[in-house]
């Protein structure tokens, strides 16, 4: 059974490409297909992963052995025996995308500015200590995007072995991830995550 993950995002927030855009911003935000701000869904997937990782870690009553955890996300290469091929998981999570009536609303020709307004360049730059200037060269812009609220589907791979009660157990572990994108520890991406029946 799909289930939908929202992710409601409070503040600004970055999901990296690798690329910049020009001189003036080092860091482009990540974009679907149709050019509007989304989070990939192997981003999603490791968030969840580590979240999961943390319940194991700290002992929490259902997450202790690791079951789900190898079930839904599969084995570390580094928890493989050498020899072995390491176990896939079997859960499936799609890109995290602004809802489908806001989408096709934004990708009409004449909402261009409504798009354009998604998007925010924040500035930063290094303090030299000794002079109290901005150092040389130390001028960096990302590309950031507004406080929104994104959708992502999680599904298992169909004739998988899950645990029913994968989705519960999943819930749990959500407050965990306090925020979502690049630059989490620095304030960026602050979110708050549910998952409910498509």
């Amino acid at each position: 059974m799909t289930h939908v993950l929202q992710i409601c995002v409070r503040s600004y927030w970055h999901s990296g490409t690798g690329r910049g855009l020009g001189a003036a911003v080092d860091a482009a935000a990540y974009r679907d297909a149709d050019n509007l701000p989304a989070l990939p869904g192997r981003h999603i997937k490791g968030l969840l992963r580590h979240a999961l990782e943390q319940a194991r870690f700290w002992g929490w009553k259902g997450h202790a052995d690791g079951i789900l955890l190898r079930s839904l996300f599969g084995q570390r290469t580094e928890q493989v025996s050498s020899g072995q091929i390491p176990s896939p998981g079997m859960l499936r999570v799609s890109d995290a995308r602004l809802p489908a009536e806001l989408c096709a609303w934004l990708t009409v020709d004449k909402h261009g500015a409504q798009r354009a307004a998604l998007f925010r360049v924040l500035q930063s730059t290094a303090v030299d200590e000794a002079t109290g200037s901005a150092r040389d060269w130390s001028l960096r812009g990302i590309e950031v995007v507004v406080p929104l609220d994104l959708q992502a589907s999680v599904e298992p791979i169909s004739g998988t072995g899950l645990p029913s009660d994968w989705p519960e157990r999943l819930r749990e572990v959500l407050p965990l991830i306090p925020a979502v994108g690049g630059h989490r520890t620095r304030g960026l991406g602050r979110a708050q995550l549910t998952l409910e029946v498509a």
